[in-house]
């Protein structure tokens, strides 16, 4: 189901030792047929060059990055998507071109009314309409672009 949330994490090794061993973690809303994550957001990442201490190092700075991302709690990212919901915009063009332009205003409004049936009322509908918008464009490099910006105005409500 779209539009909750899920812990995600990301491991990598480099297969002959001349790059980085590493880490991501994110929330995120789904992974496709392509293994692509949609709607990622709070990313953070840690890497670890290959040398002869890194073994320690990834004990010590990555075990308990894991650890804590385990055991923390949802909350803080569900109370901002409720206040997200709760937020109303008073002046929609007005938002939506200072933050992605007016040449993309309309283009956000249409592909929420296509995907919810109904104009954009709160942040939380920008958020959704922003990243809706991100997955038709076919450059991976200005999808991500477009998503990081719809996740900071989701944290306007944070």
């Amino acid at each position: 189901m779209h539009g909750t949330f899920a812990r995600g994490f990301f491991c990598w090794n480099s297969e002959v030792g001349a790059a980085t061993l590493g880490c991501a973690f994110f929330l995120f809303d789904y992974v496709c047929s392509n293994r692509i994550v949609w709607d990622a957001r709070d990313f953070n990442e840690i890497r670890v060059r290959h040398t002869s201490g890194a073994p320690d190092r990834w004990l010590e700075e990555v075990v308990p990055v894991l650890d804590e991302y385990a055991d923390a709690s949802a909350k803080p990212v569900q109370q901002c998507i409720e206040n997200a919901r709760k937020r109303r915009l008073d002046d929609l063009d007005d938002f939506l071109g200072k933050r992605f332009g007016k040449r993309m205003t309309a283009d956000i409004k249409a592909v929420h009314e296509l995907e919810e049936n109904r104009p954009i009322e709160t942040l939380w509908d920008v958020t959704t309409a922003v990243t809706a918008l991100a997955r038709t464009i076919p450059h991976q490099d200005r999808r991500v672009e477009l998503e990081r910006e719809a996740g900071k105005v989701l944290q306007l409500a944070a």
